[in-house]
């Protein structure tokens, strides 16, 4: 049973802000206390809102695309809270239910008739501190955007590969199915513990690379003069300066969302083919 739940919508839409607040009235009704985000809230003139880096709730409902969860997942304060993702995007890979079903999938919720996938992270570690946690994925790319970086890779602290290339992208097993996929890299089933390198437009052709997700991988860009920029699920960005270097390990937490039937295989097919191809 969730006592508090917290609900996040995307701001730019105005069919999630309204199911959104509809949402906000049926767990009122329902007992429940709820705490909208702060922009959601002051959309529609709600009191006790809360910041997303610090709503502390039992479970999270987002009402938005993939970039709502991408979000949600990288700033709220307890990383393992459960997430009912609401497909208010394109694809929405990460979501679970589309808005027609949403009273049903929150009866459930209530009622304690879902699971938990759990899903791993990837921390981003510069100077041996953690800068961020990821769900999907770290993108490599120069501050110049016309200029190739030169990338030394090592894995737990041993020479590796070194390429040319326009950037670099480090994915989950979950991110593999966003940018990586769309980069050429291949779709990883979320119960492997895997990382996927793929490298953008290299000047040598090289194969994207599947390794163990317990491996610490270690990223140096050499160039002498070009600073690289690190953004992390679109929402984190931090430069690096000539030749520094940063690593890649699995997180010590997992996100965890809230599933209410379809198994991994044909969520998938269902979310990566066109709309024309689906049933």
């Amino acid at each position: 049973m969730f006592n508090n739940v917290g609900i996040i919508s995307r701001l730019d839409n105005q069919d999630a802000l309204d199911l959104s607040i509809r949402l906000y009235k049926t767990l009122r009704k329902e007992g429940i206390k709820v705490i909208p985000e702060e922009g959601f809230a002051r959309a529609h003139d709600l009191g006790n809102s809360s910041l997303i880096s610090k709503m502390d709730t039992d479970l999270i409902i987002t009402v938005g695309g993939d970039g709502t969860v991408l979000k949600t997942c990288m700033f709220m304060p307890k990383p393992e809270t459960p997430i009912l993702a609401v497909n208010m995007g394109r694809r929405g890979y990460l979501t679970e239910v589309e808005p027609n079903k949403l009273e049903k999938a929150v009866q459930r919720c209530l009622s304690g008739d879902y699971k938990i996938e759990e899903l791993d992270k990837l921390a981003v570690i510069h100077k041996g501190k953690k800068m961020v946690d990821g769900l999907n994925e770290a993108l490599i790319a120069s501050i110049t955007h016309w200029k190739m970086l030169d990338f030394e890779i090592s894995l737990n602290k041993e020479a590796f590969l070194t390429s040319r290339a326009d950037a670099l992208i480090i994915a989950t097993s979950t991110g593999s199915t966003a940018h990586a996929l769309s980069a050429g890299g291949p779709v990883v089933h979320t119960s492997l513990n895997a990382f996927v390198l793929v490298f953008l437009c290299p000047l040598e052709p090289i194969h994207p690379i599947v390794i163990p997700n317990d491996s610490e991988i270690g990223v140096k860009v050499t160039n002498p003069k070009l600073e690289a920029l690190v953004t992390v699920d679109g929402n984190f960005r931090r430069k690096l300066k000539p030749e520094q270097e940063f690593s890649i390990k699995k997180s010590d937490s997992k996100a965890k969302f809230i599933r209410l039937g379809k198994a991994y295989a044909n969520r998938t097919q269902a979310r990566l083919l066109k709309p024309s191809q689906r049933d």
